[in-house]
């Protein structure tokens, strides 16, 4: 008689499997780009800023969605080496923005004008290389340079660069409408109430980033209670984040 194999949870992998994964779900669904949502207009407003060659600068608060945006354009102009990305965090103030343009030497001399810079957190950067960064836009070796910021007040443009940006634009907050789209991009239909789902955006002050980090909790105590009611989020978010 043949032994009958144990199944992982007779085993006790259950305590080890990932919330998503009780849910039916192979990775985190809050983990991965789905399609985009809301801003539409921003978006459009950025690619064509990118075809035609500008100096923009989008803002937002921390979490608001900037970092998505740049993402998108990746997915757009990205390949052969055309995009150039930099989080302004992760930079030493003194680092001469030159040894990024030498990176990508070969390309800057075969197609000087298709790099596009994207540049993330930019108010880290300092005024000495937010000049160099003017000097190799004015002589055609990038074609688009995008600033992302959460702070503009404190970003360090030069009077000439200032000159240079040809619009500012800001991330919105999404409508609870799309709100409600980006979680049934992630989730599909069966899971959570457009009313649950707007009490969580609304508990997250409408930050994207906080959003889909109260998702996550919410989803872990859908495991338990899946007839979850809007009045019972604000206490759910505030045990799960204890």
């Amino acid at each position: 008689m043949k032994e009958q194999k144990s199944s992982g949870r007779e085993l006790g992998s259950w305590n080890k499997m990932e919330w998503y994964e009780e849910l039916d779900f192979d990775e985190n669904p809050f983990g991965i780009d789905s399609k985009y949502v809301g801003n539409e207009d921003l978006l459009d407003e950025v690619f064509y800023s990118i075809m035609s060659g500008n100096i923009i600068v989008i803002q937002g608060e921390e979490g608001s969605g900037k970092t998505r945006v740049m993402k998108e354009i990746v997915r757009k102009f990205g390949g052969k080496g055309k995009i150039a990305y930099v989080n302004g965090k992760n930079l030493d103030k003194e680092l001469n923005v030159e040894t990024l343009i030498n990176k990508k030497k070969g390309w800057f001399r075969k197609n000087p004008k298709n790099i596009i810079l994207l540049l993330d957190d930019v108010e880290h950067i300092s005024e000495k290389n937010m000049e160099r960064i003017k000097y190799y836009f004015d002589q055609n070796y990038v074609r688009t340079v995008m600033l992302g910021t959460s702070k503009p007040e404190e970003l360090k443009l030069s009077p000439s660069l200032k000159q240079r940006v040809w619009k500012k634009l800001e991330v919105g907050k999404l409508s609870d409408y799309e709100a409600v789209q980006v979680v049934r991009e992630r989730l599909g239909n069966e899971m959570l109430t457009d009313r649950v789902i707007k009490a969580v955006y609304k508990e997250s002050d409408k930050n994207m980033k906080k959003f889909m980090e109260n998702c996550e909790i919410i989803c872990k105590a859908y495991i338990d209670n899946k007839d979850i009611k809007e009045d019972e989020v604000k206490n759910i978010l505030e045990r799960g984040k204890k």
